[in-house]
């Protein structure tokens, strides 16, 4: 099974040949639109504020279902795949511009793990997207940082699928996910998909800047585990 996590920046419609190309079964998708012509095979489910620019999951499931949620999520979408036996917990973390739509608005990862801890914690769960965040902005008192995310949903069996096949250290990734204003000069790395100990792990790599380029500011993230 392979999930990609992408954020598309915006159109999706005009960059799906690209996503399908990498052939997956699970696609997480932000900056994505409500309306969309869902390629064959493939079921769609989206959230957002503005139906031009959202958070959308494609899957390769006709039973996929999405879970009750709170609407003050900014923006995290709760789906249930049982024909590809996945809780997946779609993620693009506004964090504190979440403020700008609105009061009671929640944008940080945090609070959002925690309501969903015992769903999560089940086998051959998923936490993908784009987080918006890194170690680097992390602060000695900080009520949103990355390693406490990491840090809860570890203990709840999931883990950056990137980082366990790299080896690499969160704060020390060798490749990025987001070059801001598409300039390479300006790498980050704040897309993961984190995946449940109950899945066992193939590859996880991502994709080439210079090709993904003209398309977005982001690389996808691809992730292969072995099917149930």
């Amino acid at each position: 099974m392979r999930i990609v996590t992408w954020n598309c920046n915006r159109q999706l419609g005009r960059k799906l040949q690209p996503l399908l190309d990498l052939a997956p079964d699970i696609a997480v998708v932000q900056e994505c639109e409500k309306s969309l012509q869902v390629p064959d095979g493939f079921t769609y489910k989206w959230t957002g504020v503005f139906p031009n620019m959202g958070l959308g999951v494609l899957a390769r499931d006709p039973q996929m279902r999405t879970l009750a949620y709170d609407e003050e999520w900014t923006f995290f979408l709760p789906v249930e795949l049982p024909f590809l036996c996945v809780n997946l917990l779609a993620t693009w973390a506004f964090n504190h511009r979440a403020k700008s739509l609105g009061d009671g608005r929640i944008g940080t990862c945090l609070p959002v793990i925690d309501s969903m801890a015992g769903w999560l914690a089940q086998p051959r769960s998923i936490m993908a997207g784009d987080f918006n965040h890194h170690p680097r902005w992390d602060t000695p008192r900080g009520r949103n940082n990355f390693r406490d995310v990491c840090s809860n949903l570890s203990s709840l069996g999931l883990k950056s699928a990137y980082h366990t096949a790299t080896g690499e250290a969160h704060g020390a990734e060798l490749q990025s996910t987001h070059y801001l204003h598409r300039k390479p000069e300006r790498p980050y790395h704040i897309d993961y998909c984190f995946v449940h100990s109950g899945s066992r792990l193939r590859q996880a790599q991502v994709g080439a800047f210079e090709e993904w380029r003209r398309v977005s500011d982001h690389v996808p993230v691809i992730v292969d585990v072995e099917d149930a």
